[in-house]
């Protein structure tokens, strides 16, 4: 009896972990990201139609007082300028600059300073992209891939992105296969 249930056990452990082995391709997630209309830092609005004029794009969310944010704005900087031969769009979400004008001037300080020139999104904290999706971050910085249908593309990237370029290459292969 004990041999039957071990190896019934041992069976589903070798189902399971093969289970686990699927392929990235039907991992894919067809969740679409939030439409939302919003300001950036400049005052210009911005829509989720921007997702249309790409094949890709990532999008970086941070927050005045994330020190990992900060140091990693010269990387997501090259990124930037690096992908925009590949019709790859990179745009930053300074979660707490809609808060007030005194978090949206820190967070224009620290995009000066740290050379950013791809554009950040100044959310209003009483609209759904904010109380719907940034409030529910688990941290930052939060990085997503979205493709040009506006769906998010994997599970969102926790973290210095640079650390983590090998996921962040293969999402955007998944996006631009979408």
């Amino acid at each position: 009896m004990k041999k039957a249930i071990f190896a019934a056990l041992a069976a589903a452990l070798v189902l399971g972990l093969t289970a686990c082995g699927a392929s990235e391709e039907e991992l894919v997630s067809k969740t679409p990201f939030p439409e939302f209309s919003e300001l950036d830092t400049q005052g210009n609005t911005v829509t989720s139609e921007v997702f249309a004029d790409y094949d890709a794009t990532i999008i970086n969310f941070w927050n005045n007082g994330c020190g990992t944010c900060i140091e990693e704005m010269p990387e997501l900087e090259e990124y930037y300028q690096d992908f925009k031969d590949q019709n790859i769009n990179l745009m930053g979400v300074a979660s707490d600059s809609g808060e007030s004008e005194e978090q949206l001037e820190t967070a224009r300080e620290i995009l000066e300073e740290k050379g950013v020139t791809y554009p950040n999104l100044s959310p209003d904290p009483e609209n759904p992209l904010y109380q719907d999706f940034i409030s529910q971050l688990a941290g930052y910085p939060t990085t997503y891939v979205v493709d040009s249908e506006g769906n998010i593309v994997g599970a969102p990237i926790i973290g210095n992105l640079k650390e983590q370029e090998e996921t962040l290459n293969h999402r955007l292969e998944q996006a631009k296969g979408a």
